[in-house]
This record gives structure tokens, C-alpha cells and sequence, in this order.
């Protein structure tokens, strides 16, 4: 059994001026390593206390740390030492040999995508089809736990799947492949209440800023952090990309 930890960055919506990317990435460990992996972020996160003053039930959530709000706002951080925090996770994440990451990165300002789509759903259904691709590839089952906000959406998309899920056929047209890996419906956990969630929340981050950065991301090169992580990432979930993103369109 496999478990997906998923998280998204940027907003869904069709206004750019917000964001010009949507990103959805998972972060997936296996039951048998669950307990494993668990201890080991503890210890990261340990670390981050001794040197940041970050406590153990603060909530390490990307925009909050870049921002300096939230749980960070009492701690007063620079610039300089919230690169660091995010430098670390990645290096982290780069060494959990535990788990195995999925990323979806829709681009908003693409002609191609529908004026009248749903940016979140196109996203989830993206996920939901790689993320079941690599549990039948694996011979395995797994259920995703994301962060709190969306749980209609990704319940009923989720369910419309497991009976109707059309996938594009190399030779034209489509050929129906209902889910069958993933069970039950996605179930949520407040970041507050999950390290793992808060770890796909830092990495759906950095996958965002590899196209969505502003000059002070890059001044600190944070924008470029999400390469330190490509041992995780899953290769084979995108033929298009070197990083394995699902990258729409």
C-alpha cells in the first residue's frame, strides 16, 4: 500500500496576476516505510528548532515561510535564513530515499487551456491518472490524503473515475481506464496536523517557482531548488519533461 501526501501552490483560478502557475505534487511513501520516514523527519525537523527557533508543531508552510507570517512571523527570519530553511527541505527531500514524488504543473496562460475549465479538477484528474499509472506499474494500491479545502471536489472527481476516466490513445480517439489502484475517497489532513503534508506543500512550491518566480526568489535561487529534488521525482510520469513534471498543456 502506498500512500500520496498531496498539496498544491498557486491559485486556481484563471487570473494570472496572481499566479501563472498552478502546481498539485504528491509526496508518496510506502506503509512499510511510513514509521521509517516518520522518524527521519522528526530529526529534520529537530534540526530546523536547534537552528531557526522553529518549533515541532509549527506548521512549515511555504508561503508563510517566504513571507514571514503564520508560525515564521514570531521568529523574524531574513531573507537569507529563509532561503536556508527552504534549501534544507530540498536537500532533505533529495535524501528520503522513502518516497517517490508526483508533480502536476498547469500553466494558466496557455491558449490551450478552456476559458471555461476548472483548474483545480484539470490538475487533480492529472494526478489522479499518473498516480494510478505508477500503482498498477507497481502491482500495488494506494489512497491520497491532501490538504484541507477541496475535499467535494476531489471526492466527486474521484469517484466519476473509478466508472469514467477517458484516456487520449496513440492511434486517435480514447479508451476508457477506470481507476482501480487508488481506493476509497481522498481524505484530508490540516498541514498543521501532518509533516507529510507539509512537505508536499514545500514541494508543490518549489515545482511553481520553476516557472513562477518573482526577482527576490531568484536573488536567493530558491526558484531553482526544485532540481536539488530530482532523484524523487517520478521520470516516467512525464515523457515531455527531464523532471518527470505533468506539465499542462
Amino acid at each position: 500500500m502506498y500512500i500520496a501526501y498531496v498539496d498544491e501552490s498557486g491559485d486556481f483560478g484563471h487570473n494570472t496576476t496572481v499566479t501563472r502557475y498552478f502546481t498539485l505534487s504528491g509526496i508518496i511513501v510506502a506503509d512499510s516505510n511510513w514509521k521509517a520516514f516518520l522518524d527521519r523527519i522528526k530529526a529534520f525537523r529537530k534540526g530546523l528548532k536547534r537552528d531557526f527557533r522553529l518549533t515541532l508543531n509549527s506548521d512549515l508552510r511555504a508561503t508563510d515561510l517566504w513571507r514571514n507570517r503564520g508560525d515564521f512571523k514570531k521568529l523574524n527570519l531574513n531573507y537569507a535564513d529563509r532561503a536556508r530553511i527552504f534549501r534544507r527541505t530540498a536537500e532533505f527531500l533529495r535524501y528520503s530515499q522513502e518516497v517517490a514524488i508526483l508533480t502536476v504543473s498547469i500553466n494558466k496562460s496557455s491558449p490551450q487551456l478552456p476559458s471555461s475549465g476548472k483548474i483545480g479538477e484539470i490538475a487533480w484528474t492529472m494526478f489522479l491518472q499518473r498516480f494510478e499509472n505508477w500503482l498498477v506499474a507497481k502491482q500495488e494500491l494506494g489512497i491520497i490524503v491532501n490538504d484541507e479545502g477541496h475535499e467535494k471536489m476531489t471526492r466527486m472527481l474521484s469517484r466519476k473515475m473509478r466508472v469514467y476516466n477517458p484516456i487520449p490513445s496513440h492511434y486517435g480517439g480514447y479508451y476508457q481506464s477506470p481507476l482501480v489502484k487508488i481506493i476509497e475517497d481522498p481524505f484530508s489532513r490540516h498541514s498543521q496536523d501532518s509533516y507529510f503534508v507539509q512537505l508536499a506543500d514545500i514541494s508543490a512550491y518549489l515545482a511553481r517557482l520553476r516557472h513562477d518566480y518573482k526577482p527576490r526568489q531568484a536573488q536567493f535561487r530558491i526558484h531553482k531548488l526544485y532540481k536539488r529534488i530530482k532523484p524523487r521525482y517520478i521520470l516516467e510520469a512525464s515523457k515531455k519533461d527531464n523532471y518527470g513534471y505533468v506539465i499542462y498543456p
